[in-house]
């Protein structure tokens, strides 16, 4: 009977699988979930179907509302933390059931509400070495232990342990100037990597004694998470002074150093003392003209200063990425200075040592 429930089990739990492959993320554009304010909620729990029509944001809303009852050691799934994010949500609930866990003379009782029997020998406290087995068995006294499911471990003489260990996944927040402050955007999904160990064990009488690392592989790199941080301070009407300030924050959040930073805003303090307006002579800090300074009006809040260092920015990235790689490979300011003049600005008559003593001076204002 037990082997015939195992099945029955297997086959249930395969159909509750294919019900957790359909609770696919809804996200807009900004990361945030979106879903009906009532919306139905169907539940698993132990091979019955309950469908609910719930307004719960989270699984364990849902749960609550419900009526459900659980203990410390019952599975839910997804976690009770998961937003609900379709109009037709599915929830599985694992019941803990007691077991037996045999290893030689040791006997141990555990609740658990896992099927998978390496996972539940090793979370009762057993060690599963590479070559053992761990068989599902009858159990003789149903009636004095309560446990219909016992499983023995059957030590092969193995002499190795592998163990898997999880890599966290680091988190970058990138300040990005064309979301306004308080506005975040997920770039990329963190995702924990993967280390697989192997140890050498020694017995002494049946019981391990020592064991000795003979191998570690990274076998899965973890994928940093990125999120994007507004910084842009939408509708705050700055002045020159503000707009230098800015731009210095803005060019250092945006990878360059403090030297190249200087170089990049001696140029643009030559060119319209961090002013952000139109005249004669071009468009903005940089003083765009042509084909560029209508670029540039094509924007929204084209004389914001934001939208102008991240107009700056898009062509450093694109169409003068030479000029972005020149300055990021100068080592000083005067070197700086003349790979943003000659191959950004391209200026006519450049006075390059009034462009120079104004990326000194900037350089000093804002390290000392």
């Amino acid at each position: 009977m037990v082997f015939f429930g195992a099945i029955i089990f297997a086959l249930t739990f395969a159909t509750i699988l294919k019900q957790i492959t359909l609770n696919t993320f809804a996200e807009d554009d900004n990361g945030s979930y979106f879903v009906s304010e009532s919306h139905f909620v169907t539940f698993y729990d132990q091979g019955k179907k309950h469908t609910v029509k719930t307004s719960a944001a989270t699984v364990a809303e849902a749960i609550t509302q419900a009526g459900y009852e659980l203990t410390k050691d019952d599975i839910i799934e997804p976690s009770t933390d998961t937003r609900i994010n379709m109009d037709n949500f599915f929830i599985n609930i694992y019941r803990a059931r007691p077991v037996i866990i045999i290893d030689g003379k040791i006997k141990k009782y555990y609740m658990t509400a896992s099927y998978d029997p390496k996972t539940i020998a090793e979370d009762a406290g057993f060690s599963v070495y590479d070559g053992d087995e761990i068989n599902m068995v009858e159990n003789d006294s149903f009636l004095e232990s309560g446990a219909s499911t016992v499983y023995k471990i059957v030590r092969n003489g193995g002499q190795t342990v592998t163990q898997e260990i999880s890599i966290p996944y680091e988190e970058q927040t990138i300040k990005d100037y064309s979301l306004p402050i308080g506005e975040n955007k997920v770039e990329q999904v963190g995702e924990d990597g993967l280390r697989v160990v192997k140890y050498k064990v020694d017995f002494k009488d049946g019981v391990e004694v020592s064991r000795e690392k003979i191998s570690d592989e990274v076998t899965k790199e973890p994928i940093k998470r990125i999120v994007k941080e507004g910084a842009r301070a939408a509708g705050v009407k700055t002045s020159a002074t503000d707009n230098e300030g800015i731009a210095w924050n803005f060019l250092l959040d945006n990878g360059f150093s403090a030297e190249q930073a200087a170089g990049i805003m001696g140029n643009l303090m030559q060119e319209h003392r961090f002013q952000t307006s139109d005249t004669a002579g071009g468009l903005g800090i940089a003083q765009w003209t042509g084909g560029r300074r209508n670029s540039l009006l094509s924007r929204e809040n084209p004389y914001d200063i934001y939208t102008q260092l991240q107009f700056l920015m898009d062509e450093l990235n694109t169409g003068y990425a030479r000029a972005k790689n020149a300055i990021l490979a100068s080592t000083s300011i005067e070197d700086a200075t003349r790979a943003f003049q000659n191959q950004f600005e391209r200026c006519g008559i450049c006075r390059e040592d009034l462009r120079i003593n104004y990326a000194y001076d900037i350089y000093r204002k804002y390290t000392r």
